[in-house]
């Protein structure tokens, strides 16, 4: 018998939260948002790909159906 760790949904957003403010601080996520808001996007996209990045590194474990 296989045993593997699944971690909830809250173990996930804790350590996406912890790896978004690790890699993004909030001072560059402001930086980011008032560049774009002058029209100046290229931080806003780079942010962006980062943290889409950091959700697939850590996934939602899904649920598995009836076998």
């Amino acid at each position: 018998m296989k045993i593997s760790y699944r971690p909830t949904v809250e173990e996930v957003k804790k350590k996406r939260k912890e790896e978004y403010l690790k890699q993004y601080p909030i001072e560059i996520q402001l930086e980011a948002l008032t560049e774009a808001a002058m029209g100046r996007t290229a931080k806003l996209d780079e942010l962006v790909k980062g943290l889409s990045d950091i959700r697939e590194s850590l996934p939602f474990v899904k649920e598995a159906g009836p076998r």
